[in-house]
């Protein structure tokens, strides 16, 4: 990013006052912005900067491809820098993105070597990074993980419990993972200590039949009763439910 920047660095003598303005002011707004307001409100900043940038490089080769993948890689972080649940899955989402990125620096960064083999060795070197990374985070993945396994476990439970589970409201301090178990959605909702005001109130407005929680890390509303406790994991019944 840093190299095609550079490349590009006379576009501040060729655009006009107007545009300079518009485009610095943006700049600083995103960066202001960021992480003080909903990501929905930066990534329409995002995009309006994208825009003064579109405007200001005019013709020049690329450069709607190249704003776009900025655009969306840019706006995968901001979203993500946002929401609670971070899986090392979601980051398939913005594959392409960074895969169009990785082959632009490749190329830029050869432009400026002047080697004729530079962009079969940075390719090279890479690849080799992205092997090695690979490797090494397979090799970090236990056999058999606990977690899933009481979890599992769980789901099954209320499953043979309560067979009209499914029209249910459920609700868990791991709620895409039960909503995997369960084969329906399960809500999310956690107990966080320092805004536990907050997260009762948030949970009293979904009133679920059933929360699933970890009982070491999650504390029970009031009005509930643990009808299942196994390895950890918890399966608490609303106390005024009916059949």
């Amino acid at each position: 990013m840093a190299i095609l920047l550079w490349n590009n660095r006379d576009l501040a003598s060729m655009t006009g006052l107007r545009e300079k303005v518009l485009f610095i002011l943006l700049s600083i707004l995103m960066v202001a912005t960021f992480g003080r307001v909903s990501f929905v409100v930066s990534e329409i900043i995002l995009l309006l900067w994208a825009l003064s940038v579109a405007r200001m490089a005019g013709d020049r080769e690329n450069t709607d491809m190249n704003l776009a993948m900025a655009v969306w890689f840019l706006s995968y972080l901001f979203m993500h820098s946002f929401h609670p649940v971070k899986v090392d899955r979601y980051l398939i989402t913005v594959m392409p993105a960074v895969a169009y990125g990785i082959s632009l620096s490749i190329r830029e960064t050869a432009g400026i070597i002047r080697w004729k083999h530079a962009s079969d060795v940075l390719s090279a070197l890479v690849a080799l990074l992205m092997l090695t990374s690979a490797i090494n985070y397979l090799a970090g993945m236990p056999d058999s993980y606990g977690i899933v396994e009481a979890e599992k476990e769980a789901a099954a439970w209320l499953m043979e419990h309560d067979p009209a589970y499914s029209e249910r409201i459920i609700a868990s301090d791991r709620g895409p993972a039960f909503t995997w178990y369960l084969g329906k959605y399960v809500f999310t909702r956690k107990m966080h200590p320092d805004r536990m005001e907050l997260c009762i109130e948030y949970f009293r407005d979904l009133n679920p039949d059933y929360y699933i929680y970890w009982t070491d890390e999650t504390p029970l509303p009031s009005g509930y009763r643990v009808i299942y406790s196994r390895r950890g994991v918890a399966v608490a019944e609303r106390m005024n439910m009916t059949g």
